[in-house]
């Protein structure tokens, strides 16, 4: 077990380090240790698919492979057992079958005391836990990025609202949509008299309990709605129950990259702006005039459009567009 206070919080700051994000997290808690134990410097490398490291101070490198590849893990090493000069505590550790981790303390001149040593050896366990934790929520954090990249293409975001209709938390996506409408005390000042009592509506409804989710459409021109799911939940510990929205305002097809679309269609790049045009709700007499041509020229290419994309119409190019995998393709 670990002892004193100063333990305690060299303990603590593993801990926190261990759910901080990215490797820098480490750096507390490697600057904690390096003071009770009187380091020079403090070496954390995690080999995972690749290396991590965190060090404060003035570490020294660690040993070379052929010294680090036979040495036993959860053990403290001293300088003399690993082929290096200045005094050094090593330990080894495992935290998962395809990665492991060392950490290394330094010192120039002053060698480490044995309760240094048996410092380590009691971090061992909750440090390679720690390791382990640290790389479960990496992964985590960046499945998560990934999920709001996808849902930011999408022109979708999520807000949880109290039942007074107060926002208490959004993610960016929303945060960005409802722009000057979310007040910086979570308000919403919809401006409008009319769409502030259907917004009430919605919310009450969902308070309420009701079975089909209230919908709220926030502007017509670009259109962005409002989704209240039924029912209030806490969507995570410690939190009230809550009402759940998504806002969404959909993607204009002109903010897709145009070459990537038009590798998409089988399309040149003509064609594919007529496309976009169409996919964005003008007509083919609009969208003519938008890009200089005779309505003539731009029923010739669409009819080409329609073949050369599989579509059997204008409404199916658009189906197909509106429904299709380009949008997940933005950054």
């Amino acid at each position: 077990m670990l002892g004193g206070s100063p333990e305690t919080e060299v303990l603590r700051l593993l801990h926190a380090s261990a759910a901080g994000a990215g490797v820098e997290a480490w750096q507390p808690f490697l600057s904690a240790l390096a003071e009770l134990t009187r380091a020079r410097g403090a070496l954390l490398r995690i080999e995972a698919a690749g290396l991590h490291e965190a060090h404060v101070g003035t570490p020294a490198p660690l040993p070379p492979p052929e010294v680090l590849r036979p040495l036993r893990r959860d053990r403290v090493y001293a300088q003399d057992e690993l082929a290096t000069p200045a005094p050094m505590r090593l330990i080894r550790l495992s935290p998962r079958p395809e990665a492991q981790a060392w950490l290394v303390l330094t010192h120039p001149l002053r060698d480490f005391r044995a309760v240094d040593a048996a410092l380590l050896d009691r971090l061992s366990v909750h440090l390679a836990q720690g390791v382990k934790t640290w790389l479960t929520l990496t992964r985590d954090r960046a499945a998560a990025q990934e999920s709001a990249r996808l849902a930011r293409a999408l022109g979708a975001g999520w807000l949880w609202l109290e039942a007074s209709g107060r926002v208490i938390e959004a993610d960016a996506t929303a945060r960005a949509l409802l722009g000057p409408r979310l007040a910086a005390n979570g308000r919403l000042d919809l401006g409008d008299p009319l769409l502030t009592r259907a917004f009430r509506r919605a919310l009450d409804q969902a308070v309420t309990g009701t079975e089909t989710p209230g919908m709220v459409t926030l502007s017509r021109n670009p259109l962005t709605q409002l989704a209240l799911h039924p029912g209030l939940a806490a969507p995570a510990p410690g939190l009230d129950p809550l009402v759940r929205a998504g806002v969404r305002q959909a993607p204009a097809a002109a903010t897709l990259d145009a070459t990537a679309l038009a590798r998409s269609l089988d399309l040149n790049r003509s064609e594919t702006a007529l496309a976009v045009l169409l996919c964005d709700g003008l007509t083919l007499a609009e969208a003519a005039e938008r890009l200089g041509w005779t309505l003539e020229t731009a029923r010739s290419a669409s009819k080409r459009i329609y073949a050369r994309s599989g579509s059997s119409g204008q409404s199916a190019l658009i189906r197909r567009m509106l429904t299709g995998a380009d949008w997940l393709a933005q950054r």
